[in-house]
């Protein structure tokens, strides 16, 4: 088997694993989130669901067209997130998700999260922030220390097409005397705490095989943001969405309760939050 097939191999692993630990007959509501290993999650439910070990009445909630297209073909029954109920309305915070299973292009010690390589981090946060709790699956090339160690293509920003060009200049001017940086971090602190590079670079993404930027499920256009490695993930999205016309950005932060891998040599690991382990033990 090549190293291709393998990390394929070992993503579909990771993916099952995942749906069979998490999506059972006691999941009313699911979350389906976007890319490529996600497809390996669908491909497990149509699995349980032929062999009636999901919910006869489960829900599934797509993050994009492209996991919508893939519930249809599931067989299964599609819902939008405003249509939900919640799911216990006496707890402490809003939940409407049971579980959202969902991809990631780089997850750090902590799974916090990049997310957006697919251009859909809009939706994808509004269904996580709506679950009870957020899985992420990929492969070992995702798997980071700290974000910004494996991915260096940005992180992924929605901003509205108006004056993408302004939000752009702007975006790219922060550094130790912004203004949104002195508002978002300690006045002590400098922008190197939070991220790598003295200032963003940013760039407008580019479609493929269409002209000109790709336009998001939404109608907005993205900002790849590339900022080296980010020390402080929460800091540098609230620095990001200080910016007026930014709509998303594609930092995913204290989100993800479990995160599984396809390792290179077909193995998997599943992980937690680092903090969640040293209180553990």
């Amino acid at each position: 088997m090549s190293s291709l097939n393998l990390v394929e191999q070992s993503k579909r692993s990771a993916a099952f694993a995942a749906v069979d630990k998490h999506v059972g007959p006691s999941v009313r509501v699911l979350g389906i989130g976007s890319g490529s290993t996600v497809v390996y999650a669908a491909e497990r439910l149509v699995e349980l669901k032929l062999q009636n070990k999901l919910n006869p009445e489960l829900l599934c909630v797509p993050t994009s067209f492209q996991s919508k297209l893939l519930i249809i073909e599931a067989g299964l029954r599609a819902s939008d997130l405003d249509d939900l109920p919640e799911l216990d309305p006496g707890s402490g915070s809003y939940a409407s998700i049971d579980v959202t299973i969902d991809g990631a292009d780089e997850v750090d010690a902590e799974l916090n999260a990049i997310k957006g390589g697919g251009g859909a981090h809009l939706r994808e946060k509004l269904v996580a922030n709506a679950s009870k709790k957020l899985v992420l699956i990929a492969d070992y090339r995702k798997n980071s220390e700290v974000l910004g160690e494996k991915w260096d293509k940005g992180v992924p920003v929605e901003v509205s097409p108006l004056a993408w060009s302004t939000i752009k200049r702007q975006l790219e001017r922060l550094g130790p005397k912004s203004r949104a940086q002195t508002a978002v971090l300690p006045a002590a602190e400098s922008v190197a705490a939070a991220f790598e590079f003295s200032h963003p670079v940013v760039v407008l993404r580019q479609a493929v095989r269409k002209a000109g930027p790709v336009v998001t499920d939404n109608g907005n256009f993205i900002l790849d943001v590339s900022l080296g490695k980010i020390h402080d993930p929460l800091a540098v999205e609230q620095l990001l969405k200080m910016v007026p016309g930014v709509i998303e950005v594609g930092l995913f932060c204290n989100m993800a309760a479990e995160a599984w891998f396809g390792n290179e040599d077909g193995s998997i690991a599943c992980r937690v939050p680092r903090s969640e382990m040293k209180k553990q033990d």
